[in-house]
């Protein structure tokens, strides 16, 4: 038996899910997760009472937190409906931790996952994007599930009017101002005028294109270290050097250059640019290609890929922004929702953590605290490993790849040694700062993962 926790929004979907979870996931055990975001008002309350309230008649157990999008989509720079999403994901992270959940099922069916094919098409996020939603795992474990993708939207709205199913109208839905909702009420129809079974069609092209990317996939990684030194999954420190040659010997030695080059953040016209030169025979030395983090510099017969100075310079993640912790609270930054807070050290004090939560001796790590996003060249003495390890070697024993690298945030040491850092939020602690035995007093930040 699994235990399933049920991403329900109050909306039809999400209730036509939580109304057959019994058929859906036989056999397991199931719960409510419900996120309040703020961004309706009474509304966005109606729909957290309404969801509390069915949980309550049947007998489910619901969880609920509200979150400040808003603040959070301001401070980080990112659209409401990517803060919305980062919100939830975290959380359902956190509680399929905390709480021993295997997976969470979210409420996205057939409609939705060809709307997502389309804004990805419009995106430019190659073969990747096609591949729709499907199933997908959580930081720290866990999987997504998608039980619904095979089901269109006016299947699911049959179905809950003949069941007397009560439901929640979100009236965002209605608004013109989201992409997704313009897909839905202005381009679905036309489609639907064209072939009115598109979405069963573009739900096999969906499946189709997940294929083919994973014979992409498969060819790519076993091409990649035979055109490449130094290749590896990431963009840390010194980018891979890319024998010319060798790369116009393969086949498909376009899309190579895409897949080696797309992580560091070259668009598609400098990368035409670059196809061009390569193109063209002939003296190709001494060329190079700028990526808002990195550049490409071509040599006789390889293009080397190095940081740019002005991006070392500005910090690893590309954002020299510091944040100031003046006291304890709740906080944002970088993509974390984290609480800080200073107690007395209680009698019996387990000085292992769960994952999330930091402990530090309060006396060694005075207000006001200092976090950035991580640099080249940082380093610090992780806790029990006796020694100074940089903060690239240590992404490679923590196994991060790019999107948690470029998310890393880190704590400033208050000795004001550069590169030095106190902690990596949320897994490591610089041994200076360690709670000892004669700690008096404990500073805590736990991360909402």
């Amino acid at each position: 038996m699994s235990r399933i926790l049920l991403a329900v929004s109050g909306g039809v979907d999400s209730m036509y899910m939580l109304a057959r979870s019994s058929e859906l996931f036989p056999g397991d055990e199931v719960a409510v997760a419900h996120c309040n975001f703020g961004l309706r008002g009474s509304e966005s309350d109606g729909d957290e009472e309404f969801v509390r309230g069915w949980c309550a008649a049947h007998g489910v157990r619901c969880f609920v937190r509200r979150f400040p999008t808003s603040e959070y989509a301001s401070g980080n720079h990112i659209s409401i409906e990517m803060a919305a999403r980062d919100l939830r994901y975290a959380w359902f992270a956190e509680l399929l931790s905390s709480d021993g959940f295997d997976a969470v099922a979210v409420a996205h069916n057939a409609d939705d996952n060809a709307e997502t094919l389309l804004l990805n098409l419009l995106r430019g996020t190659g073969t990747r994007g096609l591949r729709g939603m499907g199933s997908r795992g959580l930081p720290g474990g866990g999987l997504v599930l998608r039980p619904l993708l095979g089901i269109s939207r006016a299947e699911i709205e049959a179905w809950m009017k003949e069941h007397g199913v009560p439901h929640r109208e979100d009236s965002s839905n209605a608004s013109e101002v989201y992409k997704r909702n313009r897909i839905r009420h202005s381009v679905f129809p036309v489609f639907a005028e064209i072939n009115p079974s598109f979405l069963k069609t573009l739900g096999a092209d969906i499946r189709h294109f997940a294929q083919v990317d994973d014979i992409a996939e498969e060819w790519f990684r076993e091409n990649a270290p035979k055109v490449t030194e130094g290749w590896k999954e990431g963009t840390d420190g010194q980018g891979p050097v890319i024998y010319i040659s060798s790369l116009l010997a393969l086949p498909h030695w376009e899309y190579m250059l895409w897949r080696l080059l797309e992580p560091y953040g070259f668009d598609e016209p400098t990368l035409e640019d670059l196809k061009g030169v390569l193109l063209a025979g002939g003296t190709v030395s001494g060329k190079t290609f700028q990526a808002p983090q990195w550049k490409a510099v071509t040599g006789s017969d390889r293009i080397m890929l190095m940081r740019r100075e002005d991006a070392v310079a500005a910090g690893g993640s590309g954002c020299g922004i510091t944040t100031v912790i003046d006291g304890p609270g709740d906080y944002s930054f970088g993509g974390l929702l984290f609480s800080v807070k200073v107690f007395d050290r209680p009698a019996g004090f387990e000085l292992r953590q769960p994952e999330g939560r930091l402990v530090f001796d309060a006396a060694a790590l005075p207000f006001p605290l200092k976090l950035r996003h991580w640099q080249e060249g940082d380093w610090m003495k992780p806790l029990g490993l006796g020694g100074r390890k940089k903060l690239s070697d240590l992404f490679v024993d923590l196994k991060w790849g790019l999107p948690e690298k470029a998310r890393a945030v880190v704590l400033e040491h208050p000795d004001g040694f550069e590169g030095h850092v106190g902690a990596l939020l949320c897994c490591r602690v610089d041994e200076s700062l360690k709670v000892r035995p004669a700690t008096k007093e404990i500073l805590e930040i736990c991360v909402h993962l």
